[in-house]
């Protein structure tokens, strides 16, 4: 089963071995001072530190995924990193659709449905990152296809997680406004709702503390709580470890109150 609460990093490419291994440290120390452990916390790092993220994250009961993943089997793949081998080294995630792959690397959304397939085949859940590409935009227009492309090939009843991180917002001096983000999160639930399996619905695109209370908040006020997403998904700001660590704790006193 999927924690019903969920604080992520992604730390892109931006950890070295010395960052990584002291944000292991700082993490897993004050993870460990907490009642609850790493139970709700998750790291996608790059593939060569994913051996260190579970040996670091695991003993706390937290899990790790991958920022990628082939969209080939196990076999004459040169460079490639199989569903298969991630799943047998412990990883539970696997990242999906990320705008910055799109705009660096040219993938599309055929890509990222047969690398959904090929996770969720492997007993791997899928994050799959969504958005629309500016501010105005019709989620039921722009995020459905997103998902319904992305998950039509695997079966309803495999889990699921979805990173709501606007196009807009990502590497921007400020996360979408809480009130924007209640709405189109609802509307991802009711999307998701279809699906027969587990999914989660999480909030990224340039989060960092204060972002889940203030969503948080908007849901409060709107009397919305199916917009209030089920955790955060950290990129830049989650390679601090400190400002990592204080986001899980905004998180928890959130989600306890």
């Amino acid at each position: 089963m999927l924690p019903a609460t969920l604080i992520g990093c992604s730390s892109k490419s931006y950890f070295t071995a010395d960052s990584a291994r002291a944000w292991f440290r700082i993490v897993t120390e004050g993870l460990a001072a907490t009642p609850e452990g790493a139970e709700d916390v998750f790291l996608c790092p790059s593939f060569p530190l994913i051996r260190d993220a579970l040996d670091a994250l695991r003993p706390l009961g937290g899990l790790v995924g991958a920022q990628d993943v082939s969209r080939f089997p196990a076999g004459a793949y040169t460079g490639e990193v199989s569903a298969e081998l991630l799943a047998g080294m412990g990883a539970r995630f696997v990242m999906i659709g990320h705008p910055e792959r799109v705009k660096h690397l040219g993938e599309g959304p055929s890509d990222f449905a047969v690398k959904a397939e090929a996770a969720a085949e492997a007993g791997l859940v899928p994050i799959l990152i969504v958005g629309e590409p500016e501010r105005g935009a019709d989620p039921e227009q722009v995020i459905r296809p997103q998902i319904d492309i992305a998950f039509g090939g695997i079966s309803s009843d495999a889990p699921v997680i979805v990173a709501y991180e606007p196009t807009w917002a990502i590497g921007a001096a400020e996360p979408a406004p809480g009130d924007h983000v209640v709405g189109v999160v609802a509307r991802i639930r009711e999307m998701l709702a279809e699906r027969r399996g587990e999914s989660r619905v999480l909030y990224g695109g340039s989060a960092g503390p204060g972002t889940f209370d203030a969503i948080a908040a908007a849901g409060r006020e709107r009397g919305d709580a199916a917009g209030i997403p089920d955790g955060v998904f950290l990129g830049r700001a989650g390679v601090d470890p400190r400002t990592f660590l204080a986001t899980v704790a905004e998180v928890r006193a959130a989600v306890a109150s």
